[in-house]
């Protein structure tokens, strides 16, 4: 089996976005802000409240807190978002609409793009993880290949393929970004 595709922006992007949404380190990071400003925020204004007697203005001040509490997941998708469009316009820019093919050999993934040609033994193969538009090959060295699934003709057979080299499959069609 040989599959021959493009890579764009939005691929990159939901490589990027999914990576991130599974990242401890990241949904820490956004748990710390979201909790850490809205207690800053409560803190304040209780602060003015009884050391300045002025309960409208510590009113105010939670009322910032609150509206941060609710509000942040929001900011946080469309702030992480934007850094990853940025990232992946800078970072990825010279293999964004590049050929890429990957070619099934008996006990490997023959992957050729514009820069090099690798071969992957299927050891060396973690997961396939598939969500709505893509599929992650995802590589034991934790790096991944990005396939879109409209590039695949009959994808139950690239699922087996990938699976039959040793990947074991995660099921992420419900996935999407928050």
């Amino acid at each position: 089996m040989k599959i021959t595709y493009i890579l764009n922006n939005l691929d990159f992007l939901e490589y990027q976005l999914y990576s991130s949404s599974k990242s401890e380190l990241i949904k820490k990071k956004r748990l710390r802000s979201r909790y850490l400003v809205f207690v800053v925020y409560i803190f304040i204004g209780l602060f003015v409240t009884y050391v300045y007697d002025n309960n409208i203005a510590g009113g105010i001040v939670g009322s910032f807190g609150i509206l941060w509490f609710v509000f942040y997941p929001k900011y946080a998708k469309w702030n992480y978002k934007r850094h990853f469009k940025k990232q992946v316009e800078e970072n990825y820019k010279n293999r964004i609409n590049k050929p890429v093919e990957i070619d099934f050999a008996e006990n490997s993934l023959n992957v050729i793009d514009f820069t090099s040609e690798s071969k992957i033994n299927g050891t060396e193969l973690k997961e396939l993880i598939e969500t709505k538009e893509h599929f992650f090959i995802k590589l034991t060295t934790d790096l991944s290949l990005i396939v879109p699934k409209h590039s695949i003709g009959n994808q139950t057979t690239f699922k087996k393929h990938v699976t039959e080299l040793g990947a074991e499959y995660v099921d992420e069609l419900n996935w999407e970004w928050k």
